[in-house]
């Protein structure tokens, strides 16, 4: 389970002191930030929360986002050396969070006398990394959304038992006393598109991956009680925590289909708001399952069930109301795709049905391509953004993109980082035009 408790300060000073303080500390090398982990605890330890926040927010904007919502045990608690001595690894991510939530800083925005603007399309992790980073070099920044709010699915999908929106609003806020400019519900089409070519000097992509794939299979109708995607179930759940909604209803009996954390998490939600029965399918075993150990562990811990090698072929519908789903066993086969394992049905394994209330599918998403098509940038088979790995400039020097746009998918953290990244790669190339 990602570590959402919030430390008290007796215990923050505790659990600092349990730090060994490692030469070449595998902890910082193990996060996609590096932040300097030894030398904010060490910090912490001396109880001067100033400089451990000086030290977090440098290389991690998003501190207190990602001391919460990160998947620390298999990033910077995984490497932590205590692993290695048979104890249990610092609460690093708890650590973070405390710093965050009692740090108060002035962001330091030098004037680099050149009066260059950058626009930055979406208000996720990669665009708020890539907005920070240039507002540090001294440029005017200005951040497109098409949602009425700043975060991407962190603050939509992400449940607020893990992340409250106080945490989001409060590294956000932060940003804007940067100086950064957010517009909200901004649709990019192609009149917006051109609009943004002529009056900034500099472009940044981080829209990540804004499109359900489509799910079908046969007996689906459109408008069907009881089959929808994780993505809407998980927005609506958050919103039900938030006191904002009413429960969702999925009954008692819950198919997940798939075996990203996106799946896991409506599992898990499912489970915690009341459905008795909740199975995850994924047509492969679980070695090959994407999502993280910690949060299978959660979803196991609540008594989530998980069917490997398995897949539904087909639902049964009546009066336009889900009642269940056929089941094929799968098997892997000699051949592999993306790196991994292929399958295939098992026709020796006989097929079943299994009743259920409600079908949800996480099969991942997908990028959203016309943007790039209205801005002229090359994709990769329209599921990724070209771009130089070293700078994340696109085919249209003006124009760089990094985050789930760029990798296909990834954590809070890395796509923070590679916005930074590229961030300073536009920063370089304004001043040296």
């Amino acid at each position: 389970m990602r570590n959402s408790s919030m430390l008290k300060r007796s215990d923050a000073l505790v659990e600092a002191r349990r730090c060994l303080g490692c030469f070449e500390s595998p902890c910082t090398q193990a996060c996609p930030a590096h932040v300097d982990i030894p030398g904010f605890i060490k910090r912490l330890r001396e109880d001067n929360i100033e400089g451990a926040g000086d030290i977090i927010y440098v290389s991690c904007p998003l501190s207190y986002v990602c001391g919460l919502a990160c998947p620390t045990p298999d990033l910077c608690e995984g490497a932590c050396t205590l692993n290695k001595l048979g104890q249990t690894p610092i609460r690093i991510g708890a650590l973070q969070a405390y710093v965050a939530n009692n740090y108060e800083f002035p962001e330091n925005i030098n004037d680099n006398g050149k009066r260059k603007a950058v626009a930055v399309i979406g208000a996720g992790p990669s665009g708020l990394g890539c907005a920070i980073q240039l507002r540090r070099m001294g440029f005017e920044v200005e951040v497109f959304e098409k949602s009425n709010s700043i975060g991407g699915l962190v603050d939509r999908v992400i449940p607020s038992h893990r992340l409250p929106s106080s945490v989001i609003i409060r590294d956000v806020n932060r940003l804007k006393e940067a100086g950064i400019k957010f517009h909200l519900r901004v649709e990019i089409d192609e009149e917006n598109a051109k609009i943004l070519l002529d009056d900034f000097d500099a472009i940044f992509i981080g829209t990540g991956l804004s499109s359900d794939k489509e799910y079908w299979v046969e007996g689906m109708e459109n408008g069907v009680e009881g089959i929808l995607s994780a993505l809407d179930y998980l927005e609506h759940a958050r919103k039900y925590e938030e006191g904002v909604a009413d429960l969702p209803q999925l009954g008692n009996q819950v198919i997940v289909i798939g075996g990203g954390n996106v799946a896991l998490d409506a599992a898990i939600l499912a489970k915690r708001l009341g459905s008795e029965q909740v199975i995850v399918l994924y047509r492969r075993s679980k070695d090959e399952m994407p999502g993280w150990e910690s949060e299978y562990l959660e979803a196991a811990s609540l008594g989530v069930e998980f069917r490997w090698l398995s897949s539904v072929n087909a639902v049964t519908i009546e009066k336009k109301k889900l009642q269940s789903v056929t089941v094929q066993r799968m098997k892997f086969t000699e051949s592999q795709k993306g790196g991994r394992r292929w399958v295939e049905p098992d026709l020796e394994v006989p097929i079943y049905q299994f009743p259920c209330d409600s079908l949800i599918y996480a099969l991942g998403q997908e990028l959203d391509s016309a943007i790039a098509d209205y801005l002229g940038i090359k994709t990769l088979d329209k599921q990724k953004i070209q771009v130089d790995p070293s700078s994340f400039q696109t085919s249209v020097p003006k124009i760089f993109a990094a985050g789930e746009a760029v990798s296909g998918g990834s954590t809070i953290v890395n796509s923070m980082s590679q916005g930074m990244i590229a961030g300073r790669s536009i920063g370089r190339w304004l001043l040296e035009g």
